[in-house]
């Protein structure tokens, strides 16, 4: 393969995949906009077919459908898989995609409309210059931001199904500056239903206030958290009616980190000790767990492909990474626990996700193309 060649077919594709991108930013796609992340699923569909991939959609109840692209299907080397999400966080008419530069801001350049461009890139560039050696696939998701609750993980197992046996797995958020990713924390989400004792705020000391066993509840379980290890966010608080009133209930909705399997038996202990603790006599609390995501560990599988495009990258000049590791959870999770080797956040440059801010480099849809690209023909 003239590498060259490769590389300069990256960069001429660049605007291209920019006018791809607006596109499919300009559909809002919220997760629980099915009709929405559908378009999406259906624009990058019906690209793919005309570029001569071979397609396949999955339709989804309770969320948006599912699609795999794949550029040699028929060719004997072992796969290299790309996947991103469809779906955002933004709701419709939050605001817009603009051009300042060599910036475009707007809702799911980073996170993740730009992992599709950048994969669709890849594959075209080894298309035109003639790579037959293996399958490259590119696996878009649907309900990634809400941790494929809505289809009850029927997106992962799609995902999982068409990775299988993948030599590599791109996931494609946003890229950081230097930086690879082949560790991110898990998520628990617990919640707290506490009540109380209501009485008229006048006779207070006949009442038992679940707001106040609340408030000793997050004291509680937050100092438990821990630089580097596991965290516990009590990110909502609902509780109470009036203020004259000793509130009878209050509901405590958390948010918790983690980097290992291991990590989760211990957070799991922590939160129903703390749960079963009676602060305020005459409370009761019920724990109960609202949904998971599993850490994507720091695997061997994870360290030598990171290794192999570190050495893709040096031989081809185009820089010097380190090994990251995100607090943040995302799909590659589940590739990882399915043996796959993974690596993530290999978007475009960017930053400010899931904000009206958000936003990426424009070269950078070619320059993390180059990347993928130099480590599928090394």
């Amino acid at each position: 393969m003239d590498m060259n060649r490769l590389f300069k077919e990256c960069e001429r594709l660049n605007e291209k995949y920019l006018s791809f991108l607006i596109d499919i930013c300009n559909i809002s796609s919220k997760s629980d906009n099915k009709a929405g992340v559908d378009a999406v699923c259906e624009y990058c569909a019906d690209f793919a077919r005309k570029m001569d991939y071979e397609v396949k959609v999955e339709q989804i109840n309770g969320s948006g459908n599912v699609m795999s692209a794949t550029l040699n299907p028929d060719a004997t080397g072992e796969a290299v898989c790309m996947s991103a999400h469809m779906d955002t966080v933004h709701p419709e008419g939050l605001f817009g995609i603009r051009r300042e530069g060599d910036t475009l801001i707007g809702p799911g350049v980073y996170d993740c409309k730009g992992g599709i461009a950048v994969g669709f890139l890849v594959m075209e560039a080894l298309k035109n210059c003639g790579y037959v050696s293996s399958p490259v696939k590119m696996i878009l998701q649907s309900d990634e931001e809400v941790q494929s609750l809505p289809s009850s993980l029927k997106t992962i197992e799609f995902m999982c199904a068409e990775a299988k046996g993948a030599r590599a797995f791109f996931n494609l958020e946003g890229r950081i500056e230097g930086k690879i990713t082949t560790s991110r924390k898990g998520i628990l989400r617990y919640k707290y239903d506490i009540t109380g004792i209501p009485v008229h705020a006048g006779t207070y000391f006949g009442g038992a206030s679940a707001v106040k066993e609340a408030a000793h509840k997050i004291l509680a379980i937050e100092q438990k958290s821990r630089v580097g290890g596991i965290t516990y966010n009590c990110g909502i608080i609902k509780g109470g009616t009036v203020m004259n009133t000793v509130p009878q209930s209050c509901t405590v909705g958390m948010d918790i980190r983690i980097r290992t399997e291991a990590d989760i038996k211990e957070a799991e202990e922590n939160l129903f000790a703390v749960g079963n603790t009676v602060f305020v006599e005459g409370t009761s609390t019920v724990t109960t767990k609202v949904s998971s995501r599993p850490p994507m560990e720091r695997t061997d599988k994870n360290i030598k492909l990171f290794n192999d495009i570190l050495s893709a990258c040096r031989k081809y000049g185009l820089g010097e990474f380190e090994e990251n590791s995100v607090t943040g959870g995302s799909d590659a999770a589940y590739t990882t626990i399915a043996g796959i080797p993974s690596v993530d956040d290999l978007g475009p440059l960017g930053g400010d996700y899931h904000t009206t801010n958000e936003w990426i480099d424009i070269n950078s849809i070619s320059g993390s193309g180059k990347i993928i690209a130099a480590y599928i023909v090394s």
